[in-house]
């Protein structure tokens, strides 16, 4: 009985650490997106805002977990679209005859990747009329890909 409640204590520690380490890498990449995204994707203001110069990130989750519904793939097809972004990739070629195509970033593949995992996982603000524009635009169950659309 002692040996199984050692083990289910040390079982116990190593989940709690396991979570602390995600919760430090979703801020983690939580931070890298405030600095290096934030300023073009950033969801404050109104969806239709004139002085948006890119698509709201909350926008880019949605296209890309509607493709990519699973955080491994999510990230990888993230970190690859900023690593390289070329029209023939896109998921969003409304957004790039509005916006134009993404520069490419100088952004190293182990922060994108943490951007990626905080766009996929993180509390993302979405800017006002974005619920409506997606209803509009896309169905209301687009971005989920539980649900067909």
């Amino acid at each position: 009985m002692e040996k199984l409640n050692t083990f289910l204590f040390t079982a116990t520690i190593l989940v709690s650490q396991s979570s602390f380490a995600s919760e430090d890498e979703l801020k983690t990449g939580e931070q890298l997106y405030k600095t290096n995204c934030a300023v073009c994707h950033g969801g404050s203001g109104d969806y239709k805002s004139t002085k948006r110069v890119a698509p709201p990130i909350a926008a880019v989750r949605m296209h890309y977990i509607n493709t990519y519904s699973d955080k491994d793939s999510f990230i990888q097809a993230i970190t690859e679209w900023v690593e390289k972004p070329e029209e023939s990739n896109t998921l969003m070629k409304g957004a790039i005859r509005k916006f134009n195509i993404m520069p490419q970033l100088a952004v190293p593949t182990e922060d994108s990747e943490k951007i990626a995992a905080y766009i996929f996982e993180g509390n993302i603000e979405k800017p006002k009329g974005f619920e409506a524009h997606i209803k509009e635009k896309h169905g209301k169950n687009f971005g989920n890909p539980d649900k067909n659309h």
